[in-house]
């Protein structure tokens, strides 16, 4: 894979001669993106583009070439891959559609680009893809906008979608594959190198279905015991199989069988649109959580009730708060105040103040030997005008001393989102939009840790 994230240089072949808004040239947003290694743009009908030479053909370039992308129609693509072979090339990207996701000249055709990789030995990214990002090197294939950040999130794909929308799926990527039809590399290849790679916590697939299933499952469970291998498995309807068929000639499988045996492997596996995000921000800045038991810290009696209903959902359960963690509390709250978990600390607030009373209590839990972890319920107030209910400061203090159990947090009230980030400022705390999305959030946690107990 090295070929393929970390190309020295790279030939464009059907690079189109357009450039700027609408364009979609990718040398242009290569170059926009950070790419410094040697570009040779292949177009026949051009002797120069974007101010480099343009060749009529790879074979005319008559220089090392690390990586081909082919952006031609499909008549052509065979023609062209068996002149990279000539051409010494060994790794190549192949974006265009109409192959196995199309009739059944695209599938042998497919069948046929599947071939040349396996008899001359080049490795063949795609068809029907955006290819690559990495973000540690400035490198993309993608000719649509991509994010650029630097985040230890590797992710695979197949479908360009997830590189494009890449906020809602996984927030952000470091390192990016997108396999589409997946001739030649395939699920394997991808999880083996993100894995490998120490740049890469974490692991987050969309799944439509995988040819390698025994090798992947393998792979899968060695590379868990290391980061975190989070899947979303598309195509778990009779129509949705189908439409995987359709969309990326990919053979969806019996999704009980493929649900069952990824999460025997230890991956944490989603069913739902939207998990991704919130899987993916939990195991990569979260602790693993070592048992079922959580404590409730609230300013809401009513939000209490609301989150012990969903912890049960999810297999998790209120936790018998120690006599000391009771009495530290005790101290701050009026002699009339019945104390418990959830635990109410509002008469605690007026009586302390929000920081001195909040503080307190997590610290208090957090040191009981009873809780594994801690949901946190707070105000998202304006600021400066409200600041004096703002108790991130004061909790990301407290989790800093004591990192080892896992806090999840759920704001209400005007200004959830501005002062949800300060919360999340060193990552000890994670802030969620429901009570029932937090509840989950610390049961993959739990999880997570089973999974390594068991290793």
């Amino acid at each position: 894979m090295k070929n393929f994230m970390e190309p020295e240089s790279v030939a464009l072949i059907g690079i189109s001669r357009k450039s700027g808004p609408g364009s979609f040239n990718l040398m242009e947003n290569m170059i926009r993106f950070g790419f410094s290694g040697k570009i040779f743009p292949v177009n026949p009908n051009s002797d120069e583009i974007l101010g480099r030479k343009a060749y009529p053909n790879i074979r005319a370039v008559n220089e090392k070439i690390d990586l081909a992308v082919i952006s031609t129609p499909r008549e052509t693509t065979l023609r062209i891959l068996e002149d990279c072979v000539a051409a010494g090339v060994k790794a190549a990207i192949v974006v265009n559609q109409g192959f196995a996701d199309a009739d059944s000249l695209g599938k042998a055709l497919q069948k046929d680009m599947s071939e040349i990789a396996r008899r001359d030995g080049m490795r063949i990214l795609g068809p029907n893809t955006l290819g690559v990002i990495n973000n540690y090197n400035g490198f993309t294939t993608s000719f649509m906008p991509i994010t650029k950040e630097q985040v230890p999130i590797g992710l695979i794909c197949q479908s360009g979608i997830f590189f494009v929308g890449a906020l809602e799926f996984s927030r952000n990527i470091g390192k990016g594959i997108d396999i589409g039809n997946a001739c030649d590399i395939g699920f394997c290849e991808a999880l083996k190198y993100l894995g490998e790679d120490p740049q890469i916590r974490i692991i987050a697939i969309h799944m439509e279905g995988v040819n390698q299933g025994k090798e992947f499952l393998e792979l899968a469970e060695k590379i868990v015991r290391e980061k975190p291998v989070i899947i979303h498995k598309t195509g778990s309807s009779e129509r949705g199989a189908e439409a995987a068929i359709s969309h990326s000639g990919s053979m969806a499988g019996n999704y009980q069988v493929y649900k069952a045996a990824l999460t025997q492997a230890g991956v944490t596996f989603l069913e739902e649109d939207g998990q991704m995000v919130y899987a993916v921000k939990t195991l990569l800045n979260l602790p693993p959580m070592k048992g079922d038991r959580v404590a409730v810290i609230t300013f809401s009696g009513a939000a209490g009730i609301m989150i012990s209903d969903s912890l049960e959902r999810h297999g998790l359960k209120l936790a018998s708060l120690s006599p000391e963690t009771i009495e530290v509390v005790a101290q701050l709250s009026p002699d009339w105040m019945p104390l418990g978990n959830p635990l109410d600390i509002w008469p605690a607030v007026m009586l302390n103040g929000t920081e001195k009373a909040y503080s307190m209590a997590l610290e208090a839990v957090l040191r009981d030997h009873n809780v594994d972890g801690v949901v946190c319920v707070a105000i998202g107030p304006e600021i400066p005008e409200f600041s004096f209910l703002d108790v991130s400061e004061a909790l990301k203090e407290v989790t800093e001393k004591l990192p080892d159990k896992p806090v999840a947090a759920w704001l209400y009230g005007p200004n959830p989102g501005e002062i949800g980030e300060k919360f999340e400022s060193t990552k000890r705390i994670m802030v969620y939009p429901t009570l029932e999305v937090a509840s989950w959030s610390l049961s993959l946690l739990r999880d997570r840790h089973k999974v390594l107990a068991r290793i």
